[in-house]
Order: C-alpha cells, then structure tokens, then sequence
C-alpha cells in the first residue's frame, strides 16, 4: 500500500476553500455604531453560549436522519471519523490520519488515542465497525445507500480499522464528514433493538467535548462541559441551542441579549449589525448555488435552443442586488465558484443578452406570434422564497418572447410535485454541492434519485466516475472541469445565485465556529472563549 500523508490527503480530498481571499470562506466584519435596544453582552454568564436552531431535534441518534436541527449539538456531542471545517472540507476527528492505497480501494483509519465515551468506556475500533455495519444494514440510515461501496470493515487493532471498498471514490473521505455519520457506541446500541427503538437514541451517551443536559421540545436543547475530555475541558461550561422557528423572533432575542449567535441574519438587519460595534458578523458563504432545473422529458423545454435562451436572460448581477442586497452573488459557474480548487471559471453560463436569446429561437424556427411570443405555456415550479428571483427571470424572458407562467407553492407542496418523473417543466432549488464536487455525479448522473431534470449523458457520467477515483487533487479537478462544460452546454441546470448568509456572534466572543478553517468543525464550541 501507499502511504498518502494527511497533509497530502487534506489537499486532495478537500474542497480546498481556504484558498479563497483570506484564510477560509467566512469574511468578518469590523464594525462601528449602534442597533436599537442591543447590548454588548448577553444575559447569559460569561460561561454560557445561547445559539438559535430553527426547530427541534427528531431525534438523538445523529446517525439516523439527516438532521439539520441536531446538527450543532450532534457535532458537540459526538465524534465522526472526518468532520468538515468551515469552509466545507473535511478535517480529521475520530481519526487523527487516514491511509489509502494506489488503487483507492482500501482506506486504513487511525483513530485518536485517548477518546472516551461519557460512561468511561473507549471510544475504539469496535464503535467503528459496528456504527458502519449497521447504518449499511439498515435502510432507514440516511447513509445506507453510500456504504455500498465498501465491502468490508477490517479491524486490526484497537485504534486501526481499515475500510475495504469495491469502488474507488475519494469524495467517500469528506462524506463522512457529513450527515449521519458518527460513531455510536457500541456497547450500549448493540444490544438487538434497533438504534429507533433503543432508549439511547433519545438519552445520548457520546464521546464529544459536551454531555448532554436536557431537552425541553420547542423550548431549548441544553448541554453542559465534559470536564474529562481528551483535549481539556472546553471553556464555555454550557451550550444552549435556543428553538426558534421565526427569524424575526430571534432577531429580537439577539438585539434583547437572549441569544449569544444565529445563522441567516435577515437581509433587513444586516446593516444594522454590520454598524454594530458589540456585535461580529461572519459572512458564511456554501456550495449551495440557486439554481433552475429543466425537466428534459417535457416538451416545452427539452429543445436546447429554448434553455440557451432563457439562460441568456437571466441578469444574475440584478437578482444579486434587488433580491438579497449583494449578500448573495451571480454564480456563473456549474459547480459552485466558492470551490475554487475544482470550479470552472472558464466554460460558463452567458452573460445576459436578450438580443441573442432572440436570435437564438430564430435560428431554431422559432416566430413570433401576434403578441410578440416565440414560445408560450413554459410553466416554473418555485417554492416559497424563491419567487422573487423568479419574478425578475420571468419578466426578462418576456423581453426575449418567451412566456413562462410562475406556480407558487409552499416547500413540501413544491417536493411533492418535482423530482425525477415529477410533473413540471422548470423548477428552482437550492440545496448543499458538496461536500465535493462529486456531488456533480449525485446531482446530474443518470439514474440518480436527484437528478431531477432526467437528463442523462455518457460522457459526463464518465468524467464524474474518472474523477472521484482519482486520488490526485488537480487531476481530479480536470475530470470534473470537463463535466461541468458539458452541463454549460446541454443546461440541463442553469446555476443562477451563490447562496451566502451572516451569522452573528457577540463582539467577545472568541474561536466561534467559523474561525476554525483546518483546526475544527463548522458547529464546533469547544474552543469558544469570552475574552
């Protein structure tokens, strides 16, 4: 076997967003000024960090579900193998390094010395084995399907354990960083219920740097300092994530001192805190890009030189401006340009040009009609939130002689309806492109339960297959800039909107999650300190 280096596998593996202007992809602000009503310091001790989730918990067995509200605690109470950092790309938790062979299909892990579940037992090679076994067992784990790759788990002694793969796949090292990956442990899970049924789901005993206190549904989740933990004890002896579904609401908490920090700062507040000495705001930006997806199986819009015309009406620089203030930027790019390492800035989505989307249709046989139309009855699936961009797109390709007709629905309405197969002919989203750009494949290859838009191309399939079996980082990144032409020029998605939101902490309050970039993870407390 070769031995890749961790530095080595950092490189390769990673999203590589450190790369971007500064030292990650979260630009703080200084600021000057004041906001009605706040205060410098919250109401809580100086121990104490108060953090907004939008909703509760399903459950306490973070290896389940991809649950975006346990997320935070999950991170603070568990351990995964790899976790990601604020700028998306994995770093190491559990496993301190990694080896994988030429071939990338045995990945040797070497777990961290020293890890202890809460009851006093070691966190070792066992929990591993079982925690993987089981979630690919189980259907009902939201990462069974991605463990099909791996034919076995070898241990080989208590703090090594080697996974065997039956397909080369390197974005498999940051995925298990992602949802539904920690390790459990196994001499309280594997007791023969099923991780549902097991009293722990709901108790949690985990190796994290904080315990789990209490939790109070639609009230708060409360977890205090594990005292014993391998790296010392964390300085913010109790961490409360605050459930607060209304943005407002938790704007006023914040500005009332009832709240140490939240994500998504609605784009009216944002100068207000931007001015705001007491307060830090964090530009958090995520390969998460709003985008439009084609329906390829509808007539009206399977014709290419139909989607190369709405592409050329599309003003990404108004949108940015008029919908979320700047804060949000044009993403011209197939793959999110805030992965800077295998993003291609060169064969991208146009400009607008509605001279040119006209002359488009007209060369493909399109006329107008008595009311100027080339083409009429395109209907656009858009969830609530999205209307406003899609209202500015809609009245640009009016300009060009294309009619298309805006369905509003509410979120699970909206994903009811699309999806591969789905009734409709155009639909936005947004949704997370990492945490590698194998997502490419995930998104957009054929046959995959997210390839909403059904379309299908060989070679493309073949890049994103050569590309996540390559283990160099700028070979991998060639694979992956050559797919993306190929959706630039086949639109099966048009990429719009860059997504970005502000977190906001108080000004003295230090190491917050996003100051971690290659150190900790992006829901990490345990180095958090009020100075």
């Amino acid at each position: 076997m070769k031995k890749v280096k961790l530095i080595s596998l950092l490189l390769t593996f990673t999203m590589a967003l450190s790369t971007l202007t500064g030292c990650n992809n979260t630009n703080s602000n200084t600021n000057t000024g004041d906001v009605t009503q706040s205060t410098q310091t919250s109401q809580s001790t100086k121990n104490t960090v108060i953090y907004r989730i939008a909703g509760d918990p399903l459950s306490f067995n973070p290896s389940l579900l991809s649950d975006d509200n346990l997320y935070p605690a999950a991170q603070n109470m568990f351990h995964r193998l790899t976790k990601l950092d604020t700028t998306k790309a994995p770093i190491p938790d559990a496993a301190e390094s990694w080896d994988v062979s030429e071939d990338a299909l045995t990945i040797t892990w070497h777990l961290k010395d020293g890890l202890k579940w809460w009851d006093g037992e070691a966190l070792n090679a066992e929990d591993v084995k079982y925690t993987f076994d089981y979630i690919k067992e189980h259907s009902e784990c939201f990462f069974s399907t991605s463990m099909n790759i791996v034919d076995s788990i070898e241990i080989v002694d208590d703090l090594t354990v080697v996974f065997h793969m039956n397909t080369a796949d390197m974005s498999f090292i940051a995925r298990l960083g992602w949802y539904a990956t920690f390790i459990m442990p196994e001499h309280i899970f594997n007791n023969g219920q099923d991780w549902g049924d097991n009293p722990a789901s709901n108790k949690p005993i985990g190796s994290g740097p904080y315990k789990f206190e209490s939790y109070t549904q639609g009230s708060n989740i409360t977890l205090v300092a594990n005292e014993d933990y391998v790296d010392g004890a964390p300085k913010i002896k109790k961490l409360i994530f605050s459930i607060i579904p209304d943005d407002a609401t938790a704007m006023q908490a914040l500005m009332n001192g009832e709240l140490d920090g939240m994500e998504g700062v609605p784009s009216a507040y944002v100068d207000q805190f931007l001015n705001d000495p007491n307060f830090r705001m964090i530009l958090d930006e995520y390969p998460s890009p709003y985008r439009i997806i084609f329906n390829l199986k509808a007539d009206k819009v399977k014709d290419l030189a139909v989607r190369k015309a709405i592409s050329l009406c599309i003003n990404r620089e108004e949108i940015a401006a008029k919908v979320y203030g700047n804060i949000m930027t044009p993403e011209y790019s197939a793959y999110p340009s805030v992965v800077s390492w295998c993003a291609n800035t060169t064969d991208t989505y146009p400009k607008q040009n509605i001279e040119e989307a006209k002359k488009v249709l007209e060369e493909a046989g399109y006329t107008k009609d008595a009311n100027g139309y080339y083409i009429t009855g395109i209907t656009w699936d858009v969830f609530e939130g999205m209307q406003d961009m899609a209202n500015l797109i809609i009245a640009s390709c009016k300009e060009a002689g294309i009619g298309i007709e805006m369905i509003l629905s509410e979120y699970n309405a909206w994903s009811q309806k699309v999806g591969p197969g789905g009734d409709f002919m155009m639909e936005s989203q947004g949704g997370f492109m990492g945490p590698d750009p194998a997502a490419l494949s995930t998104r957009y290859g054929t046959g995959s339960s997210s390839n909403y838009a059904s379309w299908s191309n060989a070679e493309f399939d073949r890049l994103c297959a050569e590309g996540a079996a390559t283990i160099e980082k700028e070979k991998r990144a060639e694979f992956y800039k050559q797919a993306q032409k190929i959706i630039v020029d086949e639109l099966p998605v048009i990429n719009v909107i860059g997504y970005a939101a502000y977190k906001v902490y108080p000004a003295d309050l230090m190491n917050v999650p996003e100051d971690g970039a290659g150190k900790w993870g992006w829901a990490d407390w345990n180095n958090a300190y009020y100075k």
